[in-house]
């Protein structure tokens, strides 16, 4: 199949969440399964850094019809293999900036005019490199409105899409592109796109909805999560519009995989010493220099809980707050804390560290070895979300024998299988479902009891979520199913 993959980030070359992740790992999944991926992004210069040698101009002057006039923009390559390529749309007024969409929290004006101009320019950059996709694949509201162009008359009766499928993921529907009406006049279509069934949302324009209501497939990234945004605690006003989306059997669920390559104890050269399920002694090492690096009690047989997250709502980390004061209070348990984000949570998390020393270990920002640090060296970890889309963490951490304690939730309700002594063998770690202080301390309590007091049951759990396979592959697999199903539906 000849795919091209539309997004507004992709790593290594600019990452802000998850969706950098996705953009690199399954697009070369699909390259290895002999499908031709063609991947596009903007060229961010200030971000990209030593990548931009890496992705010369090929393309030199490309026509963007923006509003009233065209601009010109240029089509950079990198090209990773005979079978994938990213293709990077250069365009300073709108991409040459230190950040991908917001300047410390506040979210650049022009948003609105900066991703219809990708979505525009991405279509006519496939029709400028004569390249005719089986298969469009966009992500997230930044690109949604390529499946509405698809299905317009700007490009429905171009050959380059002649039998071309559109395919939407959607990565974290709490984002989804609502804007003013009047941006409508940049996109290049007309008013009659602006109705309930297509871009109008409460007298204003909402990117994802247009997208959700047009694409000829909808994914999201769990099978749960699917399941959750069909609702109103969970569907940010996107129900109605999803459902619809359900019942003509357009939605799908597919859990994302994580990049085993980086994420292997074995083989990870971010911890001071390698282990496997073969052999875990390792493991144990890695729990003295954490405690080492974050200044904890080298008390090797107390257990100690991680977590790496953003401090943000969405993430439960408040909850996590007042669980961990209670547990430092009453409790034998040690914790070690990444994270930044609201301020609050930061001084909360900071001050737990001057008032319970050797307990309790926190950094607050962002640290990419200390992140591979706690997932190596810590016996729990705790994910307490609201709402987690599908979540890597939970899988990062089985991977290296810490045994997760989640919040039921979206990708966390797929992946974690509770603890249950009757049937051990599948048991990879410990859950709750109400979100309270109370239900957390409770949880992380008896997770610590189990490690403490039945520690042949914990290393069954250890070893059960070592085993378990989350790599590309399978999600791969899937994807390509989906694509073969829509193909056969032209």
């Amino acid at each position: 199949m000849n795919i091209c993959w539309i997004c507004s980030e992709a790593a290594p070359y600019a990452k802000s969440g998850g969706l950098a992740d996705v953009s690199a790992a399954l697009p070369a999944a699909l390259a290895e399964k002999g499908h031709k991926v063609s991947v596009f992004l903007p060229y961010y210069p200030q971000i990209m850094g030593d990548f931009c040698a890496s992705a010369p101009v090929c393309f030199k002057l490309l026509e963007v019809p923006f509003g009233w006039i065209s601009e010109w923009a240029s089509i950079r390559r990198h090209r990773v293999s005979d079978n994938l390529s990213y293709y990077f749309i250069e365009f300073q007024r709108y991409f040459d900036r230190p950040f991908l969409y917001d300047y410390y929290g506040v979210e650049f004006g022009d948003n609105a005019e900066r991703f219809t101009f990708l979505s525009r320019a991405a279509m006519q950059a496939i029709v400028a490199l004569k390249l005719e996709p089986d298969i469009l694949h966009t992500n997230d509201w930044h690109t949604s409105l390529c499946n509405v162009y698809l299905k317009s008359h700007l490009y429905a009766k171009s050959p380059n899409f002649a039998g071309t499928r559109s395919v939407l993921t959607i990565h974290n529907i709490g984002y989804q592109g609502i804007f003013p009406k009047g941006n409508l006049f940049n996109t290049g279509l007309g008013w009659e796109f602006f109705n309930y069934t297509c871009l109008e949302y409460f007298d204003q324009i909402n990117f994802l909805k247009a997208g959700i209501m047009t694409a000829d497939s909808v994914t999201t990234v769990s099978p749960s999560y699917a399941r959750e945004i069909l609702t109103p605690g969970y569907g940010f006003s996107m129900e109605n519009a999803l459902q619809h989306v359900h019942f003509e059997g357009r939605l799908t669920g597919i859990l994302n995989g994580i990049c085993t390559s980086e994420w292997s104890p074995s083989t990870d050269k971010f911890i001071p010493h390698n282990y496997s399920a073969a052999d875990i002694s390792g493991k144990s090492m890695c729990k003295a220099a954490l405690q080492k690096e974050l200044g904890l009690s080298n008390k090797p047989r107390i257990p100690l809980v991680g977590c790496v997250s953003r401090f943000a709502y969405q993430k439960g980390i408040d909850v996590l707050a007042e669980a961990v004061e209670k547990l430092l209070i009453h409790d034998n348990i040690q914790f070690a804390v990444l994270g930044a984000g609201e301020s609050y949570l930061e001084a909360i998390f900071s001050d737990f560290c001057r008032r319970f020393p050797g307990k309790i270990g926190v950094f607050v920002g962002y640290n990419n070895l200390l992140a591979h640090l706690i997932t190596a060296g810590s016996d729990l970890f705790a994910m307490p979300s609201r709402y987690e889309p599908c979540g890597l963490s939970q899988m990062y951490s089985m991977q290296y024998g810490t045994v997760p304690v989640v919040r039921l939730t979206g990708g966390l309700e797929d992946t974690v299988f509770n603890y249950n002594p009757e049937i051990l063998g599948k048991s990879t770690g410990f859950t709750f479902r109400d979100l309270y202080p109370q239900s957390l301390a409770n949880t992380i309590r008896w997770a610590a009891g189990i490690y403490k007091f039945k520690p042949a049951h914990f290393k069954k759990m250890m070893l059960n979520g070592m085993g378990q396979d989350f790599s590309w592959r399978h999600t791969a697999d899937i994807y390509e199913q989906l694509y073969k199903k829509n193909i056969e539906r032209r």
